[in-house]
């Protein structure tokens, strides 16, 4: 099993992707993204954090986050949606017996810079286009693009061009 070290920095700007086991499209239901966002608010109200951009996909989610408590801990807040999602899950859809909904493990990405910043920004608003669920960003309803857009963080006819340039960095490539 790989050795991996987390940088908790408080304050600091973090990627975040989370995958379901096997890659089960399990916050593909307009349902089951109710759950997503009630199980967000919920955790939320329990370790505070700012979500900067986000996008929801069948079978995974990418977020920037900032916590601004003094510890930056951003597993605890990882493990506690994760754990808090499947419950929620069980429970709506009526399953009594073990499910495994989440990978065991999820990425993280300390953001370096203001370029890292805004490759980041990119690669979740563009995912939706990159996994062939949307033509468009525009047109995923479970992304943060459309708030930045409106708010003129990206410039007219963004959504048309092509970007298969756009990945998160060398350091997150998988």
């Amino acid at each position: 099993m790989p050795n991996f070290h987390r940088y908790y920095i408080p304050k600091a700007v973090i990627f975040i992707t989370a995958v379901t086991a096997d890659r089960m499209p399990y916050l593909e239901s307009n349902a089951d993204t109710e759950i997503y966002w009630e199980t967000l608010k919920s955790v939320r109200q329990i370790h505070p954090f700012n979500l900067l951009a986000y996008v929801i996909l069948p079978d995974h989610f990418h977020w920037l986050m900032r916590i601004h408590d003094s510890e930056g801990n951003f597993s605890k807040i990882l493990h506690s949606f994760k754990r808090n999602f499947t419950i929620n899950y069980k429970k709506t859809h009526s399953i009594s017996s073990p499910i495994k909904i989440w990978q065991s493990r999820f990425w993280d990405h300390v953001i370096r810079n203001e370029q890292d910043l805004n490759r980041h920004f990119d690669y979740i608003h563009w995912n939706p286009v990159k996994h062939r669920v949307a033509l468009r960003p525009d047109e995923w309803p479970q992304s943060s693009f459309s708030h930045w857009y409106k708010r003129g963080y990206y410039p007219n006819q963004w959504e048309y061009e092509e970007k298969s340039d756009i990945s998160p960095g060398e350091e997150i490539t998988r």
